[in-house]
């Protein structure tokens, strides 16, 4: 009984050490004047916002954000940072923003909307971040449970958004928008509209009575600051319902970034580029936390749709992403070579025989053996004739350790990956580790270390944090980066906390050698007929490692086999029915092709082959994608299983009850909240043993 928990077993890092805050870097004034103490407190800070002012006095001129504007990198330096944040909370305070106060933001991945974060928390106030797809009935539930005074809005669309539930939004007082395109003439009576650069200029005019420095306002009122004090407040992903509110502290974001900097050192100066949603905690708790501690470069893309090619530009040296952007790349990168000669086919092949060999002494079953020089030659020789053109194609080119051997961080987390993806890049030199966290955890509580990659585990535990397993091997966790609980919502505090240890609904297990092992979420554990229990996402990652199945729900309780619905990758499937000039009208027509049932069968086959004792013995290609405005799947992609189950429960009886096919009519939500009725025809297909779909003899109809 550990503090209250029956039976936990606990596990621990091997070392856990107090950290030494920011490190000795000299103590600099604004300018060049040295200080006696650093404006803002204590060495080190206890907040992100006091080590970001201490990074502006140490590294005035050295770069701290890039945003692309016009096809131009725009490189903004530590004091700048600090000042535009700092201007931002001066002009927040014209408009009423006040200590505890409630910022509720919405917008892509941008440097203003990180700026209003950092002054929102100089006064003392908390920002709640908002995915940029959620839809306007969902930010309404959210602003209801936090009731912000203040919003920020990225563009005209996120702006229409809010106004469209205005009317139920009595503590909103200002509407700070960043893109004024389409925004003249706006207007509403009840809330004023600001954009963001007349916003600074407010700010600028106040702090020309009172500039910063020891003794000023925004000094006074970093001092203030309390490592307990709430500083955001990020929704958790939403897997069983509507998104909770964490309660993240300023102490939160600095124990966990001192704990990563204990086991990976990596340079002031690094590279990170910012795609993942920043409404995404693992997000938050690098901008920050890890990014502002170590001074690493916060870089932003120009558009979205520019997201690949300035990634590519930017080469990081740490990069933090969901298993979709890796499950996405492994997709392109198959799919291409099956559509490529023969030739590159079979050179592809040999390199990927090779480094699927060399995997194994780094992430595999011999990793505690060196390589032989044979296999490390024929594997440096690979990297320069096949990974390092794909790498360069993906933007990962600067991450392989084949001959940059150079201190990186390239994780993956958020989700689980499947060790068939986590394999193929360490395949290619792609120093690739896990981790595993959640939002009530500020981002993360394991990771690999760089001397020890397994690619069936999530890592240790990171210094200063406990990973527990209850005897139904529920993992369980405490320590200085857990929250205290949600915003409003005690009775859900209640349940996730006891005395201390934070329930995770993980179903995993603890290593003897340290690791931690996720298998799924305990509610989505499933038992056969025969007893046999299923973990459904790790048969899902096997489905999803072939090139042309994007997303799968596999299903099976109570019965004697497992079924999938499946989501074909469209582009894809697209190039690969065009070889055989397959026509088709849309994604809906092609998912129903009796040659696409065929092809997908035999994939299916082959992830039967890597089951053990386990049999997908049917499917459906379903005729639209899961969807995130359907509610079938997170902002963040995670099938919301509870949600998908019920929707299509008439589909999955009718593939275990041996249908051949099953007519479907579905509600469609739009983004702007739009709704729409569709028809559909789904065909189930028999795999057998042989590989082969069963004989199609229907007309092929998708959703109409």
């Amino acid at each position: 009984d550990v503090d209250g928990v029956a039976g936990v077993e606990v596990l621990v890092a091997e070392e856990v050490h107090a950290g030494d805050g920011v490190g000795d870097h000299p103590r600099r004034g604004v300018g060049d004047a040295e200080r006696d103490e650093p404006r803002g407190g204590q060495e080190g800070g206890s907040s992100p916002v006091e080590v970001l002012d201490q990074a502006g006095q140490q590294r005035p001129d050295e770069v701290a954000l890039r945003h692309k504007h016009h096809g131009i990198w725009k490189e903004y330096t530590w004091s700048e940072y600090f000042e535009i944040g700092a201007a931002v909370s001066r002009g927040f305070e014209t408009l009423g923003f006040e200590s505890g106060d409630v910022l509720y933001t919405i917008g892509y991945n941008r440097p203003q909307q990180l700026w209003t974060w950092v002054g929102a928390q100089i006064l003392g106030g908390k920002a709640a971040p908002e995915y940029e797809g959620s839809l306007p009935d969902e930010m309404l539930t959210q602003m209801e449970l936090i009731e912000p005074t203040l919003v920020y809005a990225e563009d005209q669309e996120m702006v229409d958004k809010v106004l469209k539930v205005a009317d139920d939004l009595p503590w909103v007082e200002a509407i700070v928008y960043n893109e004024p395109k389409g925004l003249d003439g706006y207007e509403h009576p009840e809330i004023e509209l600001v954009q963001f650069d007349d916003l600074l200029e407010r700010g600028r005019s106040r702090m020309d009575q009172a500039p910063l420095e020891q003794g000023s306002p925004v000094d006074e009122q970093i001092r203030d600051l309390e490592g307990d004090r709430i500083a955001m407040l990020p929704p958790t992903s939403g897997t069983t319902g509507p998104s909770k509110r964490v309660r993240v502290s300023h102490s939160n974001y600095i124990n966990l970034a001192r704990s990563t900097s204990e086991i990976y050192d990596i340079d002031p100066g690094a590279n990170y580029f910012s795609f993942l949603p920043m409404a995404w905690g693992g997000e938050q708790m690098i901008v920050l936390g890890a990014a502002l501690l170590n001074r690493w470069v916060v870089n932003y893309a120009e558009e979205p749709e520019t997201e690949q090619e300035d990634f590519r530009e930017i080469g990081p040296e740490v990069m933090v992403s969901s298993p979709h952007r890796y499950e996405d790349h492994v997709a392109d990168v198959k799919a291409r070579i099956e559509n490529s000669t023969r030739l590159k086919q079979w050179v592809y092949d040999k390199a990927m025989s090779i480094g699927e060999r060399y995997a194994e002494y780094v992430s595999g079953d011999k990793r505690d053996e060196s390589p032989p020089a044979w296999l490390s030659g024929l594997h440096f020789l690979s990297y320069w004739a096949v990974y390092r053109p794909i790498l360069d194609k993906m933007g990962l080119k600067m991450t392989a350790n084949v001959v940059d051997r150079s201190p990186k961080l390239i994780t993956t987390g958020g989700g689980p990956l499947g060790e068939e993806h986590f394999t193929f890049f360490h395949s290619m030199g792609v120093p690739l580790k896990q981790l595993w966290g959640q939002t009530e955890t500020c981002g993360f509580v394991t990771i690999h270390r760089e001397d020890d990659i397994q690619a069936a585990t999530v890592g240790e535990p990171i210094p200063g944090i406990e990973v527990g397993l209850t005897p139904g091997q529920e993992l369980v966790v405490r320590g200085p980066m857990v929250t205290d609980g949600y915003y409003n919502q005690p009775e859900k505090t209640e349940e996730a906390l006891e005395d201390g240890w934070l329930h995770t609904d993980d179903f995993g297990e603890l290593t003897e050698d340290g690791h931690v092992i996720i298998k799924d979420r305990m509610d989505d554990v499933m038992e056969l007929a025969d007893g046999t229990t299923v973990t459904p996402v790790q048969v899902e990652t096997k489905l999803k490692f072939n090139p042309y199945i994007e997303n799968a729900l596999v299903v099976g309780e109570g019965q004697e086999s497992l079924a999938a619905i499946v989501n074909i990758r469209f582009d894809n499937v697209a190039e690969w029915a065009d070889q055989p000039d397959i026509q088709y009208t849309g994604y809906g027509d092609l998912a129903q092709k009796p040659a696409v049932l065929e092809m997908l069968a035999e994939h299916v086959q082959e992830t039967n082959e890597e089951l053990e004792g386990l049999q997908i013995d049917r499917f459906v290609s379903l005729f639209k994608k899961f969807d995130a405005d359907d509610g079938e799947v997170t902002r963040t992609g995670k099938i919301r299983r509870e949600v998908v189950t019920d929707r299509y429960r008439d589909l999955i009886d009718a593939l275990f009850a041996g249908a051949e096919e099953v007519d479907l009519d579905l509600t469609l939500t739009y983004q702007d909240g739009s709704e729409t009725e569709i028809h559909g025809q789904a065909h189930v297909v028999r795999v057998d043993g042989d590989g082969q779909g069963a004989t199609l003899n229907v007309a092929s109809r998708g959703g109409e």
